[in-house]
């Protein structure tokens, strides 16, 4: 049989796509508009934009490299496939290095490394659904708490102060959750399910999605599910 769409389909297609065209401008004009690159596509929306204008057609032919930071050493070997985008807040860059996913700061005008954080996952972290990375994600309730938010390889969820590296007691269990759980099939083998991605923060819920080894050809229905879930950044409690 023959696809058909009917004029109306059509018409009501065109009426749809014009208002989420426009607004898909309006966010794409907003942007980020300090400097700071506080989400992996720039903003909540992914817009990817910046505001900035001090880099011209005209003068980009004039940049020189500042510094240099190497990713060499993290890891029993280098990450072939290195897809990091850095977070910029305040002067700081956040990036994940090695296969390990270690978590950086590094100080955005000298590339001084502020500090480093290393979840050991033993065995698990050594089996995973998706090796390569794109990154962190960054929380601030607008005062003093600031936070760094990653991802494991094994597929954990961990808390970070942004200030200093170390992990937010009051999340989860020593700033560690464990995002094999809360689903309604166990996960019985280690590396069936994780995350490349980084999460994102809307307002103060992590929404963190899932890669699965099987990808688009799981061998059973009963296949562990990829599920999005969005959990308190306060506590690392689930909340859908």
């Amino acid at each position: 049989m023959k696809p058909f769409r009917s004029k109306f389909t059509l018409s009501l297609c065109l009426k749809i796509a014009t208002p989420l065209f426009a607004l898909a401008l309006l966010f794409a004009q907003q942007g980020t508009k300090t400097g700071d690159w506080k989400f992996y596509g720039a903003d909540s929306g992914t817009t990817k934009y910046s505001a900035l204008d001090q880099i011209t057609a005209a003068n980009v032919k004039e940049l020189k490299i500042a510094w240099q930071w190497s990713a060499r050493n993290f890891g029993k070997r280098p990450d072939f496939n290195w897809e990091v985008t850095p977070l910029a807040v305040n002067g700081v860059l956040y990036f994940t290095a090695g296969i390990r996913r270690d978590a950086m700061a590094v100080d955005g005008a000298t590339g001084e490394t502020l500090w480093m954080y290393r979840l050991d996952e033993g065995p698990r972290g050594a089996v995973v659904a998706r090796q390569m990375n794109r990154g962190l994600a960054y929380w601030s309730d607008g005062k003093a708490d600031e936070r760094i938010i990653m991802i494991s390889p094994g597929y954990q969820m961990i808390a970070l102060n942004a200030k200093n590296g170390t992990p937010i007691p009051g999340f989860g269990g020593n700033g560690i959750v464990d995002l094999t759980k809360d689903l309604d099939r166990a996960v019985v083998k280690p590396g069936t399910i994780g995350s490349s991605s980084p999460a994102i923060v809307v307002r103060d819920i992590i929404v963190v999605g899932a890669a699965l080894l099987a990808g688009n050809s799981p061998a059973t229905k009963e296949n562990v599910p990829g599920y999005i879930r969005g959990y308190d950044v306060h506590t690392g409690k689930l909340v859908w």
